[in-house]
């Protein structure tokens, strides 16, 4: 495969000479500090809604612009229990993104989706168009939260159904005392002496009973340390 650089010195195409395999699931996984970023939402009906919930479930602090001409009352008076959310109705504008960091898209408009995908790309943004995975440069997947613990869930943009599925099923399987259990492990670091390697070993040596011991029908007895 060529390669070319672009102005900036990066590879535009690489090749390894391995085939990809593309069924498996190349996304990089991260976890943003979302609430020291600032998001620009477009549209604020019911997809916008779906959007909005996600953002302030999981950071609720989140400094966010939605822009959209036609305004949900569910979207609105869920927004209005965070003050962070600033609402503007009216027409989309590119220079909206100037002041983003992402953007995400919920507008039921091909050609409007791709305009400000295409805005958002020339200006450096990060975007999501919702159900558009070929637009988008992330994906909004399902999240289980307990406490400190937070799982993410990715289709690779195949079924956003069977993530909400999975959802259910971890929400379930993984009882409250997780929390719990997180911070006896850190008191545990934070007492073990030695250097990094040191303290890894023995928390190894803690934890390994977690993936050593079958786990039993009733889940809450697994989860004992």
């Amino acid at each position: 495969m060529s390669e070319t650089k672009d102005t900036n010195g990066f590879i535009n195409k690489a090749s390894n000479g391995a085939t990809e395999d593309r069924s498996i699931n190349r996304l990089f996984p991260v976890f943003l500090k979302l609430e020291q970023m600032k998001v620009l939402l477009v549209g604020a009906g019911n997809v916008g809604l779906e959007k909005l919930n996600t953002i302030v479930t999981n950071s609720p602090n989140t400094r966010l612009l939605v822009v959209a001409k036609e305004l949900h009352a569910d979207f609105v008076h869920t927004a209005s229990y965070y003050k962070n959310v600033e609402i503007v109705k009216g027409e989309y504008s590119a220079n909206y993104i100037d002041g983003a960091d992402i953007v995400i898209v919920a507008v039921n408009d091909i050609e409007l989706s791709t305009k400000i995908r295409d805005d958002a790309k020339l200006k450096g943004k990060l975007v999501n168009v919702a159900d558009k995975p070929e637009l988008c440069d992330f994906y909004l997947g399902s999240v289980v939260t307990k406490g400190n613990l937070k799982l993410a869930i990715s289709t690779n943009g195949k079924s956003p159904t069977l993530a909400k599925r999975l959802k259910e099923v971890f929400n379930d399987m993984l009882p409250g005392e997780v929390d719990e259990v997180m911070n006896n492990l850190q008191n545990i670091r934070e007492q073990l002496q030695g250097d990094f390697k040191h303290k890894v070993e023995e928390l190894n040596k803690i934890t390994k009973v977690l993936v050593e011991k079958p786990v039993p029908k009733d889940a809450e007895d697994y989860w004992f340390l």
